[in-house]
């Protein structure tokens, strides 16, 4: 029992250097490497949890299917999550209902409900999703942001901005609301104070240009935010 803990131990300590420096491919391989020694099912929802992060949806959905079997609301929820990565809304909706059938309190499931819904189309279901996700105290830095993304897809750019400045003015720096923040403000037309958060937060080398392209979108769609 004893070269067990010491391996378990072992493998926590580079999962915990491997996070520090979002090193999410040496985390791949450490819990491929684990789950081919032994198929446990924490070792499969890491692995597929740890592709997602990197940005490999899909095959963090080959690696989470078995584990669909037997579900609880951590893997419906990263289910929902890559769904919603890869664009497959009606079915992230679905997995969120779900998920809501097992618990109807779950806010995480209204919060991933509502950005399926604003990705697609479905602004006002959207807001009552996240509405809900809030009065059932989800993170509120989570819902604002969310509920900022829905008003910039509905071009109600006046609302984003009421509601991401009072967050950053209060020292809330998430780097989606920042720059959810400062797409808003280029479209309300105050794009030198845009460009003054850009400098400020380091967001680009060359704020110039990155406000100059802003200005020149269109109307905002899912992929620019």
């Amino acid at each position: 029992m004893s070269g067990f803990h010491a391996s378990t131990e072992n493998t926590q300590v580079q999962e915990d250097i491997y996070l520090k420096s979002r090193n999410y491919t040496g985390l791949i391989n450490l819990y491929r490497s684990s789950l081919k020694k032994k198929d446990d099912p924490k070792i499969r929802y890491k692995l597929s949890k740890y592709y997602y992060q990197a940005g490999d949806y899909k095959s963090s959905l080959y690696y989470l299917q078995p584990l669909l079997k037997n579900p609880d609301q951590t893997i419906y929820t990263l289910q929902a999550q890559n769904m919603i990565s890869l664009g497959d809304y009606p079915q992230a909706i679905r997995v969120t209902q779900q998920m809501l059938s097992r618990d109807n309190k779950y806010a995480e499931a209204y919060n991933l409900k509502g950005v399926a819904l604003a990705l697609s189309g479905k602004y006002s279901e959207a807001n009552a999703a996240i509405q809900q996700a809030r009065d059932m105290f989800i993170a509120d830095d989570v819902a604002i942001n969310n509920m900022a993304m829905i008003a910039l897809l509905d071009q109600r750019y006046q609302d984003a901005v009421g509601l991401l400045l009072p967050q950053y003015l209060r020292g809330r720096k998430q780097e989606r609301m920042i720059h959810n923040l400062v797409v808003g403000l280029v479209k309300v037309g105050d794009a030198g104070y845009a460009k003054q958060i850009v400098r400020a937060e380091n967001l680009s080398d060359y704020p110039d240009e990155l406000i100059d392209s802003l200005i020149s979108l269109g109307p905002i769609k899912n992929e620019v935010l």
